[in-house]
């Protein structure tokens, strides 16, 4: 993981007294249902949470207990309903879970939940789906904006949601038996074919067609409503209405919504108003090397992909097992990777354990520089990462693998690591610690590199900089901790999709972003112990990546085409993440990494929404969400242009006001600000991200045209381009 020395921090934990672990057995397990998750009701088609928990006789939490679960019985015809997988593992508190999508059909579904290890331990979960959205007709079936539409079918009321085109309407009226109702035609939409469907809850109907035919015309919006844009959509509907008495204002957001790692394209926004305006310059932002740290994390992942295409080896025995209990002062030998591109033959590292908990041993190199850490040390390092990081951990992203069957992670602190960064990087980035795949593939069991048992790898202390740079045992105390939940994602992503589940690893950009969100995630279970300091160390480094991508959006890509991604990218991916958690749950999170899926399908899935829908919600969220109420009121705030856990103006403006030289801007977002009277703006999208502008329509202004094409003037369809605009006043 790389980390700037520049943002470190020191973290003081409490220490405690840990004696050798004692061995448990192998007790029998027992299954129960949670019982928040059984007796549900939802309407047909919605997405459903099932919980069990799987622990001991005496209520111990089991870790990995494997759970099996089938549908036994469900309304309709057979395969109506569906879980999101038939095996999950318990997480550190022993708990499991699977997501059911209910069939449409009213009706009760019982769902069976075994442990695969003793299978007359089971329990059955019942949902009831009730009456769903149904369409099943359009009139008229062509149709432009601003026109009424009637869709017709079932069980249909004012609180149903519709969407025409993707975009959300209300009804206009809704007959007494539910069986009509009355729709307006959003005004910008794309020419063509257009989808129309309903939703209640997650549950959402079947699609309907019907044929848009653009004219010109006006985007009529009220204070507070927004639009996404395709630029064909543009060439129908290109017109800003004349303003009134007070004038107007609008957020251009011009985005690149492709899910395809490194899209990129040029563009050229124009606004055609009483005085055409020269064309800007376009944006540079050429991308600078990679460096030396990022591309030893990009070899980590890249190494992920050459893994998994390895031969399966599920039945093959690496070596014998540790024995199952592990007292401090054992010695081991470690294979640990000494160089960026961890080729050649690996450094062999004799270690003893300093450290034994529950789930976690800390292991240091005997040749360890002189005035490291003490007992003190470790176990303060071992309290927190086997009472607080490895339950937020696998809480969040499920459990990681036991490959070497002795039920712990191995934390090994070595110089090795520290001889990674390069002496030149020291005063800007270094690497703080990593997992290695190898470590725990199994068709690595003949590779004499791989240690064949979960391995965090991480510096020790070095006051003196005798590896290259100077690390005291402050820094290292409060650096682990953050740099071994961020890994910990990357260990429990690939046990989930390579091992458990076959497929590939997940995408760099979203395994990114996944272990950022885990850091935060740990920075959150300490704000609500309290823990104020802790909470600091470990969201201060994605709050500085995301400021520094805010800064600077156009120049930056959400999806990286190489690597894990800079800094700003990370913060960027974290960003996103944060949004999507905040608008659809914490869930979703454990979903995205308990599955096969992976990249821009993998979040589209869980989210239930298109990809490029969610980008351009974030994107303008980014700026509209906590906007004070003398710019645009709470009172007509869409809800999912919000952040519900950061008011970042707030967060960025204290940054500003501590540290103005490395902070300039009280908020990071500074939109261009274009004259409705003519614009004309070339720059370049890339994946994901985009441009920020704002339009001030004077008093009675005349209104403009905008269009969105190629720098030459021709189409734009590269990188799925946008315009997003909200009306802010």
């Amino acid at each position: 993981m790389l980390r700037r020395i520049s943002c470190a921090a020191s973290l003081a934990l409490t220490a405690v007294s840990t004696g050798c672990l004692t061995d448990t057995g192998s007790e029998p397990l027992m299954i129960a249902r949670v019982a928040s998750t059984d007796q549900q009701q939802a309407p047909g088609g919605s997405r459903l949470p099932l919980r069990v928990t799987v622990a001991t006789a005496d209520g111990t939490a089991t870790v990995r207990g494997e759970v099996l679960w089938s549908i036994l019985s469900q309304p309709g015809e057979a395969g109506d309903g569906s879980l999101s997988d038939s095996l999950t593992l318990s997480d550190g508190t022993g708990l499991a879970e699977v997501e059911l999508t209910l069939g449409r059909a009213e009706g009760v579904t019982i769902v069976r939940a075994v442990l695969r290890a003793d299978r007359t331990q089971s329990v059955d979960l019942t949902s009831t789906a009730t009456r769903t959205p149904v369409l099943t007709s359009v009139s008229p079936t062509a149709f432009g904006g601003g026109d009424q539409i009637v869709v017709s079918g079932r069980n249909l009321d004012v609180a149903t949601g519709f969407e025409v085109g993707g975009v959300v309407v209300g009804p206009i009226a809704v007959s007494g038996d539910g069986g009509d109702a009355t729709l307006l035609v959003p005004q910008c939409l794309t020419p063509g074919q257009v989808a129309i469907r309903a939703f209640a809850g997650t549950a959402v109907s079947d699609t309907l067609f019907g044929d848009f035919a653009a004219a010109a015309g006006s985007i009529a919006l009220a204070v507070g409503e927004y639009l996404s844009l395709s630029p064909s959509a543009l060439e129908g509907c290109a017109m800003f209405p004349p303003a009134g008495a007070s004038g107007a204002e609008y957020l251009l957001a011009v985005q690149s919504v492709s899910g395809f790692a490194g899209d990129s394209a040029a563009y050229r926004l124009r606004g055609i108003g009483a005085s055409p305006s020269a064309p800007a310059m376009p944006n540079a932002a050429a991308r600078s090397e990679p460096s030396h740290a990022d591309r030893f994390h990009f070899r980590l992942r890249e190494f992920e992909r050459e893994l998994a295409q390895l031969p399966s080896a599920r039945g093959a025995t690496a070596r014998e097992a540790p024995p199952g209990i592990i007292k401090p002062g054992v010695e081991r030998i470690f294979r640990v990777c000494s160089n960026v591109r961890c080729e050649g033959e690996f450094a062999t590292v004799r270690a003893e354990a300093k450290y034994v908990g529950r789930h976690a041993v800390i292991y240091q190199d005997l040749n360890a520089p002189a005035g490291g850490l003490g007992p003190g040390d470790f176990d303060d390092l071992g309290e927190i990462f086997d009472l607080e990081l490895y339950d937020v951990g696998t809480r969040a992203f499920g459990a990681e693998s036991d490959i070497d069957g002795d039920d712990r992670v191995a934390i090994l602190l070595t110089p090795v690591v520290n001889s990674l960064t390069e002496v030149a990087s020291c005063d800007d980035s270094f690497i703080a610690g990593f997992f290695l795949a190898l470590d725990i593939n199994p068709g690595s069991v003949g590779d004499p590199r791989s240690n064949q048992a979960e391995v965090f790898y991480s510096i020790v202390p070095d006051p003196e900089g005798e590896f290259t740079c100077t690390f005291t045992v402050d820094q290292v105390r409060g650096q682990v901790p953050v740099t071994f939940i961020h890994e910990f994602q990357h260990m429990i992503s690939f046990h989930q999709h390579v091992i458990l589940r076959g497929g590939v690893p997940e995408e760099l950009w979203l395994n990114e972003g996944l272990s950022h969100l885990s850091e935060e995630l740990a920075a959150q279970h300490f704000l609500a112990q309290g823990d104020t300091t802790r909470f600091q160390r470990f969201a201060v480094g994605n709050l500085i990546n995301a400021y520094d991508y805010l800064l600077e959006p156009g120049d930056v890509f959400v999806l990286p085409a190489r690597g894990g991604g800079t800094l700003q990218e990370r913060g960027a991916a974290w960003l996103f993440l944060r949004w999507v958690v905040d608008q659809f749950g914490e869930d979703v999170v454990r979903r995205m990494s308990e599955t096969g899926a992976t990249g821009s399908g993998n979040v589209g899935s869980v989210a239930g929404a298109s990809f490029g829908q969610l980008l351009s919600e974030w994107f303008l969220a980014n700026w509209v969400s906590d906007l004070p109420d003398s710019i645009l009121a709470d009172s007509v705030k869409p809800d999912r242009l919000r952040f519900s856990s950061w008011s970042f103006r707030i967060t960025f403006a204290s940054f500003n006001e501590q540290l103005e030289d490395r902070f300039p801007k009280a908020f990071p977002i500074d939109p261009g600000l274009l004259s409705p009277g003519g614009f004309d703006q070339v720059r370049t999208l890339r994946a994901g991200s985009g441009d920020y502008y704002r339009v001030v329509q004077p008093p009675n202004d005349a209104g403009f045209v905008a269009t969105l094409t190629q720098p030459s003037g021709q189409a734009l369809v590269d990188a799925a381009p946008r315009l997003n605009v909200i009306r802010i006043r």
